[in-house]
């Protein structure tokens, strides 16, 4: 016959066994552990999926895959010698990290570049409350002239307007080149300062509307 360990209360002299009670409690600590790591893996775990899909393709069955033309492998834009007026700026926001499309043209912005302006202007107008967690970025590798800059603040109001010298320039279509892409391109950067895919005139909107909305979706938001 099992002998259990008995308290006596002050006042009435309950009985309360003890036998047991530690393993409860190990039993019950264990329980909201294991709840614990299940809560953060069910959130992580989508977003690292949907990265693995959109960077390697892998998991999709065939045509089905993103709009845009991945970059592989993704080239860190982080530390390109971007000049936003007379400053060197970073692609990098560590307080509002935000995914970019940067028009990419020759010297200045041709009729090829002005609408890919014109398409991604209407892309952002169309994401709504989320256009926020999304810029748009011209690079030339001259300044414009004064009119361009009036014309630019005019019909592209939220638009950064960035500038490379000509060896970064260079560089920079070089790293972001694809096949089955134009010379004249939107870049897709993602939060970190990676171009990961690219687009062309011959993307419509809608294309580049359903890539964007997915990534955002499984992205984090600060």
């Amino acid at each position: 016959m099992a002998v259990h360990r008995e308290i006596f209360t002050m006042e009435n002299n309950d009985r309360v066994p003890l036998s047991g009670h530690s393993s409860q409690g190990r039993n019950f600590a264990r329980r909201m552990k294991l709840q614990g790591i299940s809560i953060v893996a069910s959130v992580a775990l989508p977003i690292v999926a949907a990265y693995i899909v959109f960077y390697t393709g892998t998991g999709l069955p065939e045509g089905t895959l993103n709009q845009g033309e991945l970059l592989q492998p993704p080239v860190n834009l982080s530390r390109m010698p971007f000049i936003q007026g007379e400053e060197e700026v970073s692609l990098i926001e560590k307080d509002a990290p935000k995914w970019r499309y940067l028009i990419l043209s020759n010297m200045t912005c041709d009729k090829e570049c002005e609408q890919l302006l014109y398409t991604s202007r209407q892309v952002h107008i169309r994401l709504g409350e989320k256009a926020n967690r999304v810029e748009r970025l011209l690079v030339t590798g001259e300044p414009l002239t004064a009119d361009e800059t009036e014309k630019l603040r005019q019909e592209h109001p939220r638009l950064k307007v960035l500038q490379l010298n000509r060896e970064s320039l260079r560089t920079l279509q070089e790293q972001t080149a694809h096949q089955n892409i134009a010379n004249t391109r939107a870049v897709l950067i993602d939060q970190q300062g990676f171009a990961m895919m690219a687009y062309d005139n011959h993307h419509s909107g809608n294309q580049w509307l359903k890539d964007i909305k997915r990534l955002l979706k499984y992205s984090y938001e600060q």
